[in-house]
């Protein structure tokens, strides 16, 4: 009962457990078929997505020739003219000014004269020190002349005779040293009487007798005194001076007696009878002219000696201080007269260098005070500019290099420069150091210094070399170069093209040259974003990757893709 009781249950019940039943299964279908329907979707959207991606990425390349050609290697920068040389003039004196004879413009030459000061403060400075020079100048002398006079000297020629010092005496200018005599030559004078005037005359030969020694020597009338002399007889007479050579026996002192030969050899005799005295030819005492020590005595009594020959040093301390301070005190004063000249000079301004006259700040009549700036000259024989080349590139630049140079204020002008120095000191400014190049611009017209201006120097000039555009080396000296082959086994290359390693060599702002790897007329290809239409050739990249460059070792060309 109760089995079919439970088949056989209401039609309401049943057609409620069926509609329950159903709806069960419905819900287990519909989340997987949710389910499905998305991934389907994620599905179709990434691969439309992808292949648009694909579709999207081909490159423009553009293809150039290897061609030969003239390259022209060169560095480029900017600067401000500047004159050969300038000179900014100033004045060390003060004053009115005289004259100032030239005008801004003006072409002056070196050492012409600019201003005139007026300088009369200064005359009185410098007469007074002129005079003060002379003094000291007198003073030094006479103590140079007082030290040489420590040496005692021989006046005259002769024989030392009461010779009086000896080492360590103390002498002064009223000491009497020594005598020296000269009885090389013997005088004796006699009377004559002025009856016999109109014979007698200077070298008339005479006789002389010395009866002490028996000798008979022959003389000359040495001088003639007209005097007044009476003899014992009453006959006046004159005196007569004769000379003899001492034959070495005859001394001062000794008597002798003597007559004239006259012309017919006959003799004229004294008119007195007085016998006369033998006298030294010379003879001079011997004073010191400092006083001082005795240090050494060179010579002895009777000994011969010559006029200057020494005979005694003397020594004095205080000498050698006196000219000391003689000598300080003169070049002291000459220093001050000298910068008093010196002083003068500047009262007269002249032009440093040649040059124009670019400014003028005083005028004739104005009164200048000492350290003001008069005027200004430049030298514009030739203009000059300096460069500051980076480290990098100091290397390429050499002292003779040619350099174009453009003006903006001078439209559609090209000027040749020459590299005239390269800096060997560097400034570094923010971890870059570069170096000072001096450029010099010998044709200047229309130039003006302060004009900024573009440079651009010649570093090297190269001729008939094969070159390619700059932007076809890629990334380890590669090239895209025709091949011709219609397969292409380099996946991200263009058809019939391929990457080949070149040896490069210099370059340019566009071209630089190839020394291997390529032949004249190679065709090479690149990409290049916004090239004009008329130079691009379009090329499908293959769905690879589009950055330029060459495949990597692994041949997927660099680039990822998805399969869907």
């Amino acid at each position: 009962m109760k089995k079919k009781l439970f088949f056989q249950k209401s039609e309401a019940q049943l057609s409620a457990a069926t509609a329950t039943a159903v709806k069960k299964r419905r819900g287990k279908w519909i989340i997987p078929v949710v389910i499905l329907v998305l991934i389907l979707a994620a599905f179709f959207f990434l691969r439309g997505q992808l292949s648009g991606a694909g579709t999207g990425s081909e490159t423009d390349y553009v293809t150039a020739t290897a061609e030969r050609r003239d390259m022209t290697v060169t560095l480029t920068g900017s600067g401000t003219l500047e004159p050969a040389d300038s000179y900014t003039v100033t004045t060390l004196a003060e004053g009115q000014i005289l004259s100032a004879d030239f005008e801004e413009g003006d072409l002056v030459t070196k050492g012409s004269v600019l201003y005139q000061i007026d300088s009369s403060s200064v005359s009185n400075s410098i007469q007074q020190a002129e005079l003060t020079v002379s003094q000291n100048q007198r003073a030094y002398n006479n103590s140079v002349d007082s030290l040489s006079d420590l040496t005692v000297s021989a006046p005259i020629s002769g024989h030392v005779t009461g010779l009086s010092v000896v080492k360590g005496d103390s002498v002064t200018t009223s000491t009497a040293i020594a005598t020296i005599v000269d009885d090389s030559t013997l005088k004796l004078k006699q009377y004559y009487s002025y009856d016999s005037a109109d014979q007698v005359y200077v070298g008339m030969p005479a006789v002389i007798s010395v009866p002490d020694q028996m000798l008979k020597l022959d003389g000359k009338v040495e001088s003639i005194d007209w005097v007044t002399r009476s003899s014992e007889t009453g006959v006046s007479c004159f005196a007569v001076t004769v000379s003899v050579s001492n034959p070495g026996s005859l001394s001062a002192g000794i008597t002798a007696s003597c007559w004239l030969t006259d012309s017919d050899g006959s003799y004229i005799y004294p008119a007195t009878s007085d016998s006369a005295a033998f006298e030294n030819a010379d003879s001079a005492t011997v004073y010191a002219d400092v006083a001082g020590t005795v240090d050494s005595v060179v010579v002895i009594d009777y000994e011969a000696v010559t006029k200057g020959q020494a005979l005694l040093t003397l020594s004095n301390d205080t000498l050698g201080d006196s000219v000391a301070d003689a000598s300080d005190a003169l070049q002291n004063s000459e220093i001050s007269l000298n910068s008093e000249y010196d002083s003068l000079s500047d009262y007269t301004v002249t032009a440093p260098i040649e040059g124009t006259v670019v400014d003028k700040y005083y005028k004739e009549g104005e009164t200048v005070e000492a350290g003001k700036t008069l005027c200004t000259i430049y030298d514009l024989s030739y203009l000059t500019i300096t460069l500051d080349v980076d480290e990098l590139d100091i290397s390429q630049v050499e002292v003779g290099q040619q350099v174009t140079v453009t003006v903006d204020a001078v439209d559609g002008e090209e000027y040749s420069g020459v590299v005239t120095k390269v800096g060997i000191s560097g400034t570094t400014t923010d971890g870059v150091t570069t170096y000072p190049v001096t450029i010099q611009i010998d044709e200047t017209d229309g130039l003006r210094p302060g004009m900024n201006v573009d440079v651009s120097i010649t570093v090297e000039e190269y001729q008939d070399v094969l070159t390619i555009p700059v932007n076809a080396v890629e990334r380890g000296d590669q090239v895209l170069v025709q091949t011709g082959a219609a397969a292409n086994d380099q996946e991200g290359t263009p058809e019939g093209f391929s990457y080949q390693e070149v040896t490069l060599g210099a370059s340019d702002d566009d071209y630089i040259v190839v020394t291997d790897g390529l032949s004249e007329g190679d065709v090479v290809a690149y990409a290049q974003e916004d090239a004009p239409e008329s130079t691009n050739v379009m090329f499908t990249g293959g769905g690879g990757d589009t950055t330029n460059g060459p495949p990597d070792d692994s041949g997927s060309g660099g680039g990822a893709s998805s399969n869907g």
